[in-house]
């Protein structure tokens, strides 16, 4: 009796080059695949970089995610300034940023950094382009139509002299909602390029939410655009560089010194890495320790 037939569409394809010609085309389907979402960008990224590397730009789509409560279209804008500031910044400074990895991916972050220049913002927005941030800037800013895309970008005025309880509620919603908060402690920019005691006020935001502190060290925007010049230099080198994670509980449960003590010191190892990197950039002798903390003589 002769054996039964089968239908083309259960058949198996005969011998061995059907069968490399099935597995080629299932193959670059995949590839298809994957490059419509930018899986092989990103694996390829992470194999030239290390494991713990971190994609230079973060994924519009998880505006979840990155910044809870705020919808695509406000998120798409905010990126869309970051990429026009990373632009800049890239092409005119050569921006370097270091152990980006160390930013959370999720969970309140209060971000401290050094202050050197007008150009901060900037290179700490385009450092935790992940997770997008809410700054607090000094209201003689919010003029005209700049003052409309600092709105735009989330960034709230606040009185230099301090006591700006409306600021500071909208910092604390920031960062009970989950999102990001950035704030420079040492309340003015540096004369000299080296960081400044910190303000009290940082602590009312760590006692209040509690949340994570990441400090953040910038070198190289002192001499790209320093305190007194009107316009910046459009040449030199910077970097920004991600220090380690502070826990939110601890440093609420110390005083007020040693909460500062720790920020400050964390900020200045931060910034120490900034240097070094800076150093090896430029082909001269790195920096040998941290600075020192300021001493109450010194500040007075």
């Amino acid at each position: 009796m002769p054996a039964r037939r089968r239908c083309r569409r259960h058949q198996r394809p005969r011998g061995r080059r059907r069968d490399r010609q099935a597995r080629g085309a299932r193959a670059r389907a995949r590839r298809r695949c994957a490059r419509r979402v930018g899986v092989v960008a990103r694996r390829a990224w992470r194999r030239r970089r290390g494991r713990r590397a971190v994609s230079p730009f973060p994924n519009p789509f998880a505006f979840r995610r990155r910044v809870p409560g705020r919808g695509f279209v406000r998120t798409a804008w905010w990126d869309f300034c970051a990429f026009l500031c990373w632009s800049a910044l890239k092409i005119c400074y050569g921006l370097r940023r270091i152990h980006r990895e160390r930013i959370p991916r999720t969970g309140a972050i209060l971000v401290i950094s050094n202050h050197q220049s007008f150009l901060d913002p900037m290179i700490n927005g385009v450092t935790v382009w992940e997770r997008q941030f809410t700054a607090l800037a000094r209201d003689t800013l919010f003029v005209g139509a700049w003052g409309w895309v600092l709105r735009s970008v989330s960034a709230r005025p606040i009185k230099r002299s301090g006591g700006d309880l409306e600021a500071m509620k909208a910092a604390i919603a920031e960062l009970e909602a989950g999102r990001v908060v950035i704030l420079y402690p040492e309340g003015t920019r540096s004369e000299t390029g080296d960081m400044l005691e910190f303000k009290r006020g940082v602590l009312l935001l760590v006692k209040k939410v509690k949340p994570t502190v990441l400090p953040m060290g910038v070198e190289g925007a002192f001499d790209a655009w320093p305190r007194g010049r009107k316009l910046p230099r459009f040449s030199g080198r910077v970097v920004c560089a991600c220090g380690e994670p502070l826990d939110g509980a601890a440093l609420a449960a110390m005083g007020g010194d040693e909460a500062l003590a720790a920020m400050w010191d964390g900020v200045s190892r931060a910034h120490h890495e900034a240097r070094v990197e800076l150093a090896r950039w430029r082909g001269t002798e790195p920096p040998a320790a941290p600075a020192a903390r300021p001493t109450a003589e010194e500040v007075a």
